[in-house]
């Protein structure tokens, strides 16, 4: 079992090291846009998807919050970036356009997943209807990025087309100013 301690060592190191990294650069990056990034934090009660099922991990992993409503972070699976959206904000349109550029992508709201591109590989009306079905108010619409060769460029890239795409459908609820 303790086999392989070099290497999850190193994991950690990796994922820890690029989402400090990334922290760092997209917080002057992302200022003039009206985001503001909160610093990094070991973050716990997450949950990784191994063996067709979620666990939960009892140890922490690196994310930061990108306000309004967005967080990065990693995990031994890869990074992530997830924002919150209001589900009466989330229309067929943004839910079918956000599916199309974000084919790895999941949907949640609460316990279970409305969407899990690994298990429920279903169509956007039906993700909408189960949405539209939900007591939840608000969902999480989180993309995956397993790329453990270019991360930083990767994720950056993703984030750049995901508030593009928030920015379009008006999904970003910036604070008002004073």
């Amino acid at each position: 079992m303790f086999e392989r301690l070099g290497e999850i060592h190193e994991l950690l190191n990796f994922i820890w090291g690029t989402v400090i990294e990334l922290n760092e650069e997209l917080r002057e990056e992302l200022k003039p846009q009206g985001f503001r990034v909160d610093l990094v934090e070991g973050i716990f009660n997450g949950y990784v998807f191994l063996d067709g099922e979620w666990r939960e991990m009892k140890y922490p992993y690196p994310a930061f919050e990108i306000k309004p409503q967005g967080e990065i972070g990693a995990t031994i699976q890869g990074f992530y970036i997830v924002f919150e959206i209001l589900k009466d904000k989330v229309n067929k349109e943004f839910l079918e356009e956000f599916l199309l550029k974000f084919p790895k992508s999941y949907i949640y709201g609460g316990p279970e997943d409305v969407y899990n591109h690994r298990t429920k590989p279903v169509s956007y009306k039906e993700i909408f209807e189960a949405m539209k079905e939900s007591e939840e108010n608000v969902f999480n619409f989180e993309v995956e990025v397993r790329d453990f060769e270019n991360p930083k460029e990767t994720v950056r890239r993703e984030l750049r087309k995901f508030i593009e795409l928030l920015k379009k459908y008006e999904l970003l609820d910036f604070p008002e100013e004073d």
